[in-house]
């Protein structure tokens, strides 16, 4: 009867556990869906004008389905460009409901952070740690310091591939590999792929996370590992055609020289900027503390890992192997970044807050690994306090980085709100100069070709009855 009543206790606290640790993720992304709506771009802005073609494509039916499929730079934005098509049509280009999906897409994503969370969790025997590490993720998950993606609708590819990504490493960690589940990371992973070009990541952490689950102890892992090959294979096959297509825009070919030591220190600091750059990217920028502030973090991890498989068994590392697999990708996404900016932008470019998107992985595996190692209590004083100390740092920094970061990206959000009421009561006896923010040069043309394909249809700022000054 006692064990009864223990039970019943732990059940209850169980559930009352899980109710708080939504509610905490609930909160954030509520907040997030606030602002987005709040301040969203009314008209499009920058690259956006190059969707804008690609619609106009299909409302004068010369569409067709590999327009998909340009690359725009270095990125595919298929997926991007699906969903804003569907948008476009649904919604005649209403820009609320493309920060409205950026939203969407990254709760979806967040639902398979929660999974791995789950299983962290579950299997380190953390439990009393669970609402700190819903808390810290879901914080810095749907931080409003990405207001520049969360704002700006072209910005909806960024948080499709993410979600694929979240998927594809959620089912590969999901224990001994097996061919549905391989099969489900591999359609994430080409989702991933197909929105943004830090995806690739996902190719080597596939090949990664299968042999460490033992893929090449069975016949079904030895069929996931043929699979992830082929569709890898047919991913990078697919790029290097389109690679040559003279339709994609903004394709640069690489020249780094590979033999100058010089190339790898700036890579590398590219790197270490674009990790730090969801802490330090908007108040400090210009203060050279990135690279302690990324020892701290590799300190933190090393010391988690450390803490937590002390009789160094292959378990924990399955464990822990989302948390990992979180800081690779970070990594990865900025080394992409690097050799595709770093030569022609410099060093300091990683700083740019739409890639906190993509750095933000990084400390979330900080925080969740230190903070279960921290609840084993297994480690001294001394060094607990040290690490402890390390993540309210980290945490401090990226209190500070949000305010700047809002403010910059709500007052551009108010000028483009501004010429969107320009445009709307005077266009087409609109000067290039009243919207020339909305716009770098060498896009005038395409952008006044836009102007006229979005009067013609009655969307985005012309749609009848579209208040765009709420």
């Amino acid at each position: 009867m006692r064990q009864s009543s223990v039970y019943s206790k732990f059940e209850c606290i169980c559930m009352t556990r899980n109710v708080q640790k939504w509610a905490i993720a609930v909160f954030f992304f509520v907040v997030t869906l606030i602002f987005s709506l709040q301040y969203h771009y009314r008209v499009p802005y920058l690259d956006h004008w190059d969707f804008i073609t690609l619609y106009a494509s299909l409302k004068n039916g010369s569409f067709i389905l590999s327009d998909l499929f340009w690359l725009h730079g270095p990125h595919w934005h298929a997926s991007g460009y699906a969903a804003l098509l569907a948008l476009a049509e649904v919604t005649a280009l209403a820009h609320w409901a493309e920060s409205l999906a950026s939203v969407a897409f990254a709760a979806l994503g967040f639902l398979a952070l929660a999974r791995m969370l789950d299983r962290c969790v579950a299997h380190l025997h953390s439990h009393q740690a669970t609402l700190w590490i819903y808390g810290f993720s879901a914080f810095l998950y749907f931080s409003l310091d990405q207001a520049a993606n969360w704002l700006w609708g072209w910005q909806v590819a960024v948080f499709i591939s993410n979600a694929g990504a979240l998927w594809s490493i959620e089912r590969l960690t999901r224990g001994t590999p097996t061919v549905l589940n391989t099969t489900l990371a591999a359609v994430a992973a080409t989702v991933s792929v197909y929105g943004f070009g830090t995806g690739w990541v996902l190719i080597p952490i596939g090949f990664g996370l299968l042999i460490l689950f033992g893929a090449l102890r069975s016949r079904a892992g030895i069929g996931s590992l043929a699979l992830w090959s082929v569709v890898s294979a047919l991913l990078l096959l697919h790029f290097l055609t389109v690679f040559a297509d003279n339709r994609s825009m903004y394709v640069n070919h690489l020249s780094l020289d590979l033999l100058d030591a010089t190339t790898y220190i700036g890579l590398t600091h590219f790197v270490i900027n674009f990790i730090t750059s969801p802490l330090i990217g908007n108040t400090m920028r210009d203060v050279h503390i990135t690279v302690p502030v990324t020892l701290i973090g590799l300190s933190i991890l090393i010391w988690s890992v450390r803490s937590l498989n002390r009789h160094n068994q292959i378990s924990v590392f399955l464990d822990i192997s989302p948390c990992l697999s979180l800081v690779v990708f970070a990594l990865g996404t900025g080394l992409l970044t690097a050799l595709g900016r770093w030569e022609e932008f410099g060093a300091k470019q990683a700083f740019v807050d739409r890639h906190i998107s993509f750095g933000q992985f990084f400390w979330i595996a900080v925080f969740v690994l230190g903070l279960i190692a921290l609840s084993k209590r297994g480690a001294t004083p001394e060094k607990r306090s040290l690490v402890v100390c390390g993540l309210w740092l980290v945490f401090v920094l990226k209190i500070t980085n949000v305010p700047g970061d809002v403010r910059e990206h709500v007052e551009r959000s108010l000028h483009i709100r501004e010429v969107a009421r320009i445009l709307l009561e005077n266009y087409p006896n609109v000067k290039p100069t009243a919207y020339s923010r909305l716009y770098h040069l060498p896009q005038k043309a395409t952008v006044e070709q836009g102007l006229e394909t979005m009067w013609t249809h009655k969307v985005s700022v012309f749609a009848q009855n579209r208040e765009v000054l709420k």
